[in-house]
């Protein structure tokens, strides 16, 4: 057995800010200069990501992404200065905070199995009866 953990950011109000889905794309658009190859990159279709990054902008309250106009070397996009800071915040806190839980629930589950099977034996005692 392991544990699964997800962390997203959400406004004061519960609106979604940030996720593991929109991290993955801001990361891909950062790798490769678009978000059109950032979004097939990630399997996500172009409006989809437009979608996703137009939700968390308005949500922060701030743009992510820097957009370039086509010339000799094409159009593209890169990632702003604070959306820079925010997903190594984001990636900061969730390793650091799954490295706690992992270890909070080692301990909490350590000895599931053996209290599990004791209580497999009490069952199967009282039915021989």
């Amino acid at each position: 057995m392991r544990l699964k953990t997800k962390f997203w950011l959400e406004s004061d109000t519960g609106n979604f800010l940030l996720g593991p889905g929109t991290l993955r794309l801001l990361v891909a658009v950062a790798e490769r200069g678009s978000l059109k190859a950032g979004a097939k990159a990630i399997g996500l279709s172009y409006r989809s990501a437009w979608d996703r990054l137009k939700k968390a902008e308005e949500g922060l309250g701030f743009p992510l992404l820097e957009r370039h106009s086509g010339g000799e070397g094409g159009g593209g996009s890169t990632l702003t200065k604070d959306a820079l800071e925010l997903v190594e915040r984001y990636r900061r806190f969730a390793q650091e905070s799954e490295a706690e839980l992992e270890a909070r629930f080692t301990v909490v589950f350590a000895d599931w199995r053996k209290g599990a099977s004791t209580l497999q034996n009490v069952k199967a005692k009282k039915n021989k009866r």
